[in-house]
């Protein structure tokens, strides 16, 4: 659970990352310890970052580099990977997520944490399937040209502890001569652009010090970010999701809201509001099915040949085929033949008195 790895001052920290987007990051360089800011990129420099890489694609691509598609079909050819390994990826994923549903079953941690091993050893086998041959996708174009995007975002998201660029250009920092210092800041970015776990997000979405400002959101409309709602990070956006998810829980009926314990515990929640959705599918199609029976059974005098008369309230009044059954009535009226407007019966009538 994330409260077992989070202390107070980590959850305080790790919240305020996530409402202001900013991180302070100790890189290493040649010089010693070096600090920077990490911000997510915005909407318009994820697209400056798209134009860098398709300009180094073309680049990339007039020098003679092969494209991913041909040095994959160049492995096949080769023996260097198997074409059945998407087929076993597949498989491997299956079989995570039937183990994933066991796990959801387990309330031992000791039956649960053999579940928990094996899933990261098909995790694992899954990553060395993809890893196979992957040096050799290095030479390719499309890596070169993601690379040269990946160095884009992570230069435009450095910053000063003064909030100025690190390096006032990109050529700046292409060109930084302590490779220890970019190759520092570079991965610090990369863990940061991976964003928060779901079982953190979960975990500040349940917790008080969000809990309180979401609250007061709601009611007084006041803005939760820095950042306009067109415009958030996926932490961010990843907050406010499951902020709704357990406040919509939160305000169920006092008999279907799971006690605070299984609340707090993402798995067993995750099957608890599985089970409460069914069954409340099933409520909801049985009570579909007793509607239906309902009108059926006001119809099924009709469907038997008895006398029935139809009027203009009933819904399906215009679209009703003509009957040829004659009804007594109680004025002494006898043989009435009931005819439905849009019948075919009516609009024979119709012509036959036009012609008149």
């Amino acid at each position: 659970m994330a409260e077992d790895l989070l202390s107070y001052q980590e959850t305080e920290e790790l919240l305020e990352r996530i409402i202001i987007n900013k991180k302070l990051y100790q890189a290493e360089s040649k010089t010693g310890p070096k600090f920077v800011v990490f911000s997510h990129p915005t909407g318009h420099e994820f697209l400056k970052s798209r134009y860098q890489r398709e300009i180094a694609l073309l680049e990339a691509t007039g020098m003679g580099l092969p494209a991913i598609e041909d040095l994959e079909k160049l492995m096949v050819e080769r023996n260097l990977k198997d074409p059945d390994d998407d087929k076993k990826i597949e498989e491997l994923r299956e079989k995570i997520s039937a183990q994933s549903r066991l796990l959801q079953l387990s309330k031992l941690e000791g039956r649960r944490k053999p579940i928990k091993e094996t899933i990261a050893g098909l995790e694992q086998q899954i990553l060395e399937i993809k890893n196979k041959g992957d040096s050799l996708f290095n030479i390719s174009a499309d890596r070169k040209a993601d690379e040269e995007s990946v160095l884009y975002l992570a230069w435009v998201s450095t910053c000063t502890i003064d909030e100025e660029k690190y390096w006032p250009s990109f050529d700046d920092f292409e060109a930084e001569e302590d490779i220890i210092f970019r190759n520092s800041v570079l991965d610090g970015f990369l863990s940061f652009n991976q964003g928060t776990g779901v079982s953190q997000l979960r975990y500040l979405a349940r917790h008080n010090l969000w809990r309180i400002r979401y609250a007061a959101a709601l009611k007084l409309g006041g803005s939760l970010f820095n950042r306009e709602l067109n415009d958030l990070t996926p932490d961010q956006l990843g907050l406010l999701f499951w902020s709704n998810y357990y406040q919509s829980i939160y305000e169920m009926l006092p008999d279907d809201q799971p006690d605070e314990e299984i609340i707090s515990e993402d798995e067993e929640l995750d099957a608890y509001m599985e089970s409460y959705f069914k069954r409340r599918d099933a409520e909801r199609n049985e009570g579909k099915v007793k509607r239906r029976g309902g009108s059926k059974s006001k119809l099924s005098a009709w469907d038997r040949g008895e006398e029935v008369i139809v009027t203009a309230a009933h819904p399906e009044y215009m679209n009703m085929a003509y009957s040829e059954k004659r009804i007594d009535t109680s004025e002494s009226v006898s043989d009435v033949e009931v005819v439905a407007p849009n019948s075919r019966r009516a609009r024979n009538r119709a012509k036959a008195r036009q012609n008149r």
